[in-house]
């Protein structure tokens, strides 16, 4: 009864119920497979080169190749938890410290090892079965917003540079799997689900806050557009939605606040990464990409402030913009926004815009089948640039992924 309600208003998921028989879960499966064989043959190509570091010994086997860098940090958290007394270093400020980290992947983890699995095992299984059930939730999520570009615009988000984290030790596939059910609630009005998923993502990482952003902006359209198609219990709805996400986009402060007695724990722990690069500096919104792109690219920053601008105004306000759903666009806005207001630009950036998959949908409207090939290859090509650059440890490496 369920199906049939929401196939009725979703013709594009009723195209999908409707070849049941065909089983609609063997392309993004399939997809999945080879993408997961691409991103395995090139980490197991780069741990066989690995000189010995302060993660691994030289030539590790790919489960440790696999969980270094914030995977320790997990680990940390899932044997330890969180302190109630923050580190402080030589220059009196707070050190990194795993309140960085939210708590459900390494507890998810955790249970895993309960059964007798390796950390190292354990961490990595999560990651690689929440990118499977996410490329099957993305794939239903693609025909909604987008109707006959879910092959591609998938194909996009696994193969992408970024791709081989979605087997890594990290929460990334984890967050993509609880983001992308998020927003296929949302494009369904099961809203009983997003009262459930948006905890749950927002403790997983950083996106409760920017997905109640999208919620507001998508109000006040409807509202100015659409009134009368916008009944006052859906409002009422929306609105206690967007308060709701908001609120647990500030749990993991609230509680960080609560355990350690400062309220300023959570943000001294977050700036505590950045002191490497620029000193120890205040968090003002909207002012680390300058200050960021002054670092990296001194006096040139304004021209790749331009540029960066620049271009994702181009993907989101450009023609393939066309025929992609509003809810898929006002997210990538939203959590754009969100970074642009918070995050210092550096290695990590190219992990952190992987919660924008659905732009991907955009992107997937490229004509003819040549620049198809091409985008794709140049995917796969720019996977190992990835893990040479940002996941290999090359001696004193600062470059974290």
């Amino acid at each position: 009864m369920a199906l049939a309600g929401l196939t009725e208003r979703r013709p594009a998921l009723a195209a999908i119920a409707a070849t049941g028989a065909e089983r609609w879960w063997v392309w993004p499966a399939a997809l999945w497979l080879v993408s997961r064989l691409i991103s395995t043959a090139f980490l197991a190509a780069f741990a066989g080169r690995q000189e010995q570091s302060s993660w691994t010994p030289a030539g590790p086997d790919l489960l440790d190749y696999s969980t270094m860098w914030d995977a320790h940090w997990y680990f940390i958290v899932s044997v330890s938890g969180y302190p109630s007394e923050l580190p402080i270093t030589d220059d009196g400020h707070v050190g990194e410290n795993a309140w960085a980290f939210m708590p459900v992947y390494p507890m998810v983890a955790r249970l895993l090892t309960a059964v007798g699995l390796p950390w190292e095992a354990a961490s990595v299984l999560l990651s690689v079965a929440a990118s499977l059930a996410f490329a099957l939730v993305a794939y239903r999520l693609f025909a909604d917003i987008a109707p006959g570009r879910e092959r591609f615009a998938l194909a996009i988000v696994l193969l992408s540079p970024t791709a081989p984290v979605f087997q890594l030790g990290y929460a990334e596939s984890l967050f993509l799997l609880l983001l992308a059910g998020a927003l296929l609630a949302w494009r369904l009005r099961a809203w009983s689900w997003l009262w459930v998923l948006l905890p749950v993502l927002a403790l997983t990482r950083p996106g409760g806050l920017a997905f109640a952003l999208a919620l507001g902006l998508w109000f006040l359209i409807r509202l100015s557009t659409d009134r009368a198609a916008f009944p006052a219990a859906e409002r009422r709805m929306v609105a206690g939605l967007g308060a709701w996400s908001a609120l647990w986009g500030f749990g993991w402060l609230i509680a960080c606040t609560l355990v350690t007695g400062s309220a300023t724990a959570y943000v001294e722990t977050e700036l505590s990464w950045r002191s490497a690069y620029i000193g120890r500096q205040e968090l003002v919104p909207l002012t680390p990409w300058p200050i960021g792109l002054e670092w990296w690219f001194g006096a040139w920053w304004p021209l790749w402030l331009v540029g960066i601008v620049g271009a994702a105004v181009a993907l989101l306000a450009g023609p393939w913009r066309r025929g992609v759903a509003l809810e898929a666009r006002l997210w990538t806005i939203a959590y754009l926004l969100y970074l642009a207001a918070v995050w210092f630009p550096q290695s990590s950036t190219w992990r952190l815009l992987m919660p924008i998959f659905p732009a991907a949908a955009m992107l997937a409207a490229v004509r003819p089948g040549w620049a198809r090939a091409v985008l794709l290859g140049a995917c796969i090509v720019l996977q190992p640039v990835w893990i040479w650059f940002c996941w290999h440890v090359n001696g004193a490496d600062w470059t974290v992924p």
